[in-house]
């Protein structure tokens, strides 16, 4: 994921723990957001000392990103914007039942909405469950998103040898069609897996190479 803005703000960060710190010195001022108290000193205590000796001007804040999130826009209209392990959890965040599957599905359309015409990625989870795929380290691919296609059904998913239902994180259509992703296959746990994706959004008039 190359961007191309030295100004990221970096939402969901955590303490930036599927974060290289490689690729966050790429930029020259990283503002970052999560709602934990600890994550703003355990993210300088994973990331701090290169990011400073990168020459890299960062700041935690501590809030709810997303509910900011177009305050945040409006305040830094350069900025990319970086979701990190944040858009595949808001399932969790909404009520059971069809209904807060709707809206989590509303928020999240209206999320692409508040980013058309801005450079952004995001790490999330697309689908997780149980399986009993070999314990080795993580299986990527890169491809591009297609419409239509069921994450369920894709072959790929079934080299890990699903055993039972998996949850979709409704994030299918997160990223627009037509993006360069990575696919992840994490091994979260023994016999439980995470398929991840990884992305970043060209804005218009800048082509990026997958």
């Amino acid at each position: 994921m190359t961007p191309r803005s030295g100004h990221v703000l970096l939402l969901g960060a955590s303490a930036g723990w599927m974060l290289p710190t490689q690729w966050l010195t790429r930029f020259e001022r990283i503002d970052a957001w999560d709602i934990d108290p600890w994550a703003g000193p355990l993210f300088g205590w994973r990331h701090g000392s290169r990011l400073r000796a990168a020459g890299v001007q960062w700041s935690y804040h501590q809030g709810d990103a997303l509910a900011q999130l177009p305050a945040l826009l409006k305040a830094h209209p350069d900025a990319a914007v970086f979701f990190d392990n944040l858009l595949g959890q808001l399932r969790f965040h909404a009520q059971a039942g069809p209904q807060g599957v709707a809206q989590v599905e509303q928020r999240l359309a209206v999320l692409r909405t508040q980013l058309t015409g801005r450079e952004w990625g995001s790490i999330h989870d697309l689908l997780s469950g149980p399986a009993f795929g070999p314990s080795a380290p993580q299986a990527m691919r890169k491809r591009r998103i297609k419409p239509g296609a069921s994450a369920s059904a894709d072959p790929w998913l079934h080299k890990l040898l699903p055993s039972g239902p998996w949850l979709d994180h409704l994030t299918s259509a997160v990223f627009p069609v037509g993006t360069a992703v990575n696919d992840i296959a994490w091994p979260f746990k023994p016999g439980y897996w995470h398929w991840l994706q990884a992305a970043w959004v060209e804005p218009p008039g800048h082509k990026i190479s997958p």
